[in-house]
């Protein structure tokens, strides 16, 4: 049913949990995997002062690069191989329906973060961006409380 799985990682806690479920997902399909992390382009107002400094763009590739080690790093431990891809400058949604395309992805798995009303409306939601831009389909996680990661292990 899934052959190419898609998981949209930033290394918070929602996203720990998505690639929990979907390890057994990929596991159960032997699906190919890809472990997606994003650098968004800075916002404009980043920018205000003139470009951002080299050792500062340089930093945050760094923090990326170590989470989607991290992220490949728990699919091994699992017995799921999966490509690391490290997207930048692009919007987050972008860059999973871009990659979705790229690889004929038949699943994208995004974990849920909650928020407000306003903070959604303030900051959107990746995952109800994606239901327009996807060309496979969507999994969507539910955040764990601590007690349910506890148990888990």
């Amino acid at each position: 049913m899934f052959k190419s799985i898609i998981f949209a990682y930033d290394g918070s806690a929602e996203c720990r949990d998505a690639l929990e479920d979907g390890i057994a997902l990929a596991s159960r399909f032997s699906a190919r995997c890809y472990l997606l992390a994003v650098i968004p382009p800075p916002h404009p107002m980043a920018l205000a002062t003139g470009p951002l400094p080299d050792e500062l763009v340089g930093e945050e590739r760094s923090y990326v690069s170590t989470i989607l080690e991290e992220g490949l790093e728990r699919l091994r431990q699992a017995g799921v191989e999966a490509i690391g891809i490290l997207r930048t400058d692009e919007s987050p949604v972008e860059a999973i329906a871009a990659v979705a395309r790229e690889t004929c992805a038949d699943l994208v798995v995004i974990g849920h973060h909650r928020r407000s009303a306003f903070g959604r409306w303030w900051r959107g939601s990746v995952g109800h961006s994606l239901l327009d831009q996807l060309p496979c389909g969507l999994f969507v996680s539910m955040p764990r409380g601590e007690e349910q990661r506890a148990r888990l292990k």
